[in-house]
């Protein structure tokens, strides 16, 4: 839903009953939902992303940087060859121009939204 604001500024807003609908259960490998995007540009590109249980992203780097915020499920981020173990409510942020590789765990499927800009290289 996209509300008018000051300055004729539009701003989308996603309510969480809209993302509360979106797929749960993603088929083998990784499934993005895009609220806004993707533009791999100078522009937000904004996704809810399900992973199956063990899979993970190839290694890549965000020009912009990325954020994830977990929202179901556990999984893992790595970079530099460190795994942290991420949970429902953390929040990750990726540095511009970091390698790195975010996944699920083996025993179920892990839910993130994704915000970054600036377009991705594996």
């Amino acid at each position: 839903m996209r509300e008018r604001f000051a300055y004729g500024i539009m701003m989308r807003i996603t309510r969480k009953s809209e993302i509360d609908e979106m797929p749960g259960s993603a088929p083998p490998g990784l499934h993005p939902n895009w609220i806004e995007g993707p533009f791999n540009a100078d522009r937000l590109d904004v996704g809810v992303v399900t992973m199956s249980p063990g899979v993970a992203t190839p290694p890549h780097v965000h020009i912009g940087g990325q954020v994830l915020v977990v929202t179901h499920g556990e999984g893992y981020v790595e970079a530099n060859g460190e795994r942290q173990t991420i949970s429902p409510g953390d929040v990750v942020v990726c540095p511009p121009g970091e390698s790195h590789v975010h996944g699920a765990l083996d025993d179920g499927p892990f839910t993130h939204i994704s915000v970054t800009t600036g377009g991705y290289t594996l």
